[in-house]
């Protein structure tokens, strides 16, 4: 688990998140995707998971997309300094700001684990006036989804069976069977099942459960 920062910060991270995607997007006419991808190479990420108050509550949405310019280049277009906080952008970028504090995560664990600016923004329609334990479920779903797929992955380029796996890692063959299908979580799995499950597939605990 990374470091979580107070809660009483969350609500701020949200909005600056959600302002940072809407203005550079909408404003400044960058891809909304390209954008993200260069806001998870700039180093803010990192900055807002250690809890850093510039980046908690010290920075508005304008200036964090500016700063993620700055630090990736090219710089963004001038635009009129205008947040429309009901568009798909901004909500892409709040419910980010909360899956990120609440799963308590890394934003590149998030991206790694399929839960992106695409994944959110195709659910804008039906989530944006849902009830947040509803963003959460959904979540969870797409992580969910995506962990059981990299422990397929890691097995097949080991060029091992379920059953050598199970043998070789202790781990029951109903259960690591369970996990290929997603009807048990990765992230809820024991510690001692990443580390056997890791160790018998020549890779690290991070790349199975992010």
């Amino acid at each position: 688990m990374i470091r979580v920062y107070n809660e009483h910060y969350l609500t701020d991270v949200m909005e600056t998140m959600g302002a940072m995607l809407d203005y550079a997007v909408n404003s400044c006419g960058e891809d909304r995707t390209l954008f993200y991808a260069r806001f998870l190479r700039s180093g803010i990420p990192e900055q807002i998971e250690r809890g850093n108050p510039r980046y908690l509550c010290g920075i508005s949405g304008i200036e964090m997309a500016m700063e993620v310019a700055r630090r990736t280049g090219p710089a963004l277009k001038e635009a009129e300094p205008y947040i429309d906080m009901g568009s798909p952008e901004y909500w892409t970028g709040w419910a980010l700001g909360y899956l990120q504090r609440t799963l308590e995560r890394g934003f590149m664990a998030l991206y790694r684990a399929g839960l992106d600016d695409t994944a959110l923004h195709s659910r804008y329609a039906a989530l944006h006036e849902a009830d947040l334990t509803k963003v959460l479920v959904c979540a969870l779903q797409i992580t969910d989804k995506t962990e059981g797929s990299r422990l397929k992955r890691q097995r097949k380029a080991a060029h091992m069976t379920q059953r050598q796996l199970s043998e070789l890692s202790g781990v029951s063959l109903r259960v690591l069977r369970a996990y290929e299908q997603s009807r048990i979580s990765l992230s809820a799995a024991s510690a001692g099942h990443i580390i056997r499950l890791s160790r018998a597939l020549s890779c690290t605990p991070e790349q199975l459960a992010g």
